[in-house]
């Protein structure tokens, strides 16, 4: 059975249950699970603006019905005159058209997909469910990312190697130069069907002999000239030839001195450092960094420093990366970061900005360490934009990070850049292809 008809079948066991109470108009919570059906209507909260209310007739998508007729499974029925009243709050993500997207722009009739907030779903009688949304996204969006299978092609990706986003993902960028030079990660994201070829560009080091590379990942550097971003090229870095990953995390104004993440089929990540004596030169060998030790990844010098770092690693027995910092004066060696930074969640992706503002993310989070506090960055919009691996430019204008596109798999991750307001506000995203400062 399909995972949407075990969502449909789970609706349809807890409303039978529903109706043996003594009072059905109590709320009785349930087991989360994924609300499919029609938007109705969405209204705002007029004494909080930041919260909405979006109104769902819960049923199957038609693509769903049809294909399971075709196998003769169809799906269960639903209580006739089922809705769901859906709370949203500034921090829901909302997807349409495969990109974030205000709420009241979705059309009504469309069919869209609620991930709840766990534990927060109630059925109020036998024809109303309640639910808190985590994530509302329409079904066309929903299907090419969860259920490949049910007919609906993956749109074709931009995969010409002369630019930088592609239907892969494009990862971890370092701004340099005020940004008009940027290095940054790719890699190819494999098929999720037989029908389906490996998405990205296939740029050098990313293929052999034709064919793509499984799971390789390599850094690129591309620099703003007056009529765009030229060829990205590949970083080309000795001995590494063999290695699953060779990220790049920091590299200095002059482009001499750059940090590396090395990871192999044999060993865990490592970071190190690679030299050279000019820009445009070649690069040197990655030189492991004496006293980080394996399980470390992701290193940045702090501003105005070239032996502090901090970087991410689950050393210690860890189930999940926090951050360390490291400074060689030191004899105890790395150390984790402040509980306000290192929670029970997967810390990643440090950064820094030019006054030592700390950029990490947790999960799925941006957020940044200032003034000794932590708090989440926002794009601008009525919902949370989900953005991650934000690197500033070192005069602070502008930001650099990824967005995801939701793809089966793997995300088709995209870089973009946002000017930088005050104390960290950020403006209107820009696909880095499209940017010019």
């Amino acid at each position: 059975m399909r995972p949407a008809a075990i969502t449909f079948l789970a609706i349809c066991m807890a409303l039978t249950s529903a109706c043996d109470l003594l009072d059905p108009a109590r709320p009785t919570a349930q087991p989360d699970a994924e609300v499919f059906g029609n938007l109705i209507e969405v209204t705002r909260n007029p004494d909080d603006p930041g919260l909405w209310t979006a109104v769902i007739r819960v049923g199957p998508p038609r693509a769903l019905r049809a294909a399971e007729e075709e196998t003769g499974n169809p799906t269960p029925a639903v209580e006739k005159g089922l809705v769901a009243t859906v709370t949203l709050g500034p921090d829901a993500v909302v997807i349409a058209n495969d990109g974030p997207a205000d709420l009241e722009t979705i059309p009504s009739g469309t069919e869209v997909v609620v991930l709840p907030v766990p534990g927060t779903t109630e059925i109020r009688g036998s024809s109303e469910l309640r639910v808190e949304a985590d994530t509302l996204m329409d079904f066309s969006t929903y299907r090419r990312w969860k259920l490949p299978k049910l007919g609906e092609a993956t749109p074709p990706g931009l995969d010409d190697p002369l630019l930088i986003n592609s239907s892969g993902s494009e990862l971890a960028p370092v701004p340099v130069a005020g940004g008009t030079v940027l290095y940054f990660s790719a890699r190819l994201r494999p098929p999720a069907t037989a029908e389906e070829a490996w998405h990205g560009a296939l740029r050098d080091g990313l293929v052999s002999e034709g064919e793509p590379l499984a799971g390789i990942e390599r850094s690129y550097r591309t620099e703003l000239l007056d009529d765009g971003w030229s060829a990205p090229e590949l970083v080309v870095l000795p001995g590494l030839e063999d290695a699953v990953q060779q990220r790049v995390t920091w590299v200095s104004e002059d482009e001499t001195v750059c940090l590396v993440t090395v990871e192999t089929e044999s060993e865990p990540p490592w970071v190190g450092v690679a030299r050279r004596s000019k820009a445009g030169a070649q690069w040197g060998e990655v030189e492991p960094i004496e006293g980080v030790g394996g399980q470390s990844q992701d290193a940045v010098y702090m501003a105005g420093s070239r032996t502090k770092l901090v970087f991410a690693s689950d050393r210690g027995g860890r189930d999940r990366d926090d951050l360390f910092t490291f400074d060689p004066d030191v004899v105890t060696g790395p150390l984790p970061l402040q509980p306000e930074i290192c929670s029970f969640g997967n810390e990643w992706n440090p950064r820094t900005g030019p006054e030592n503002e700390l950029f990490f993310c947790r999960e799925d989070r941006q957020l940044l360490f200032t003034a000794g506090q932590v708090r989440a960055l926002r794009l601008p919009g009525s919902h949370r934009t989900v953005f991650t691996q934000a690197a500033p430019t070192a005069d602070g204008k502008w930001v650099f990070f990824c967005i995801p596109r939701y793809r089966p798999l793997n995300f088709d991750e995209d870089i973009y850049v946002a000017p930088v307001g005050k104390d960290w506000s950020l403006g209107t995203p820009v696909p880095v292809d499209d940017w010019r400062p």
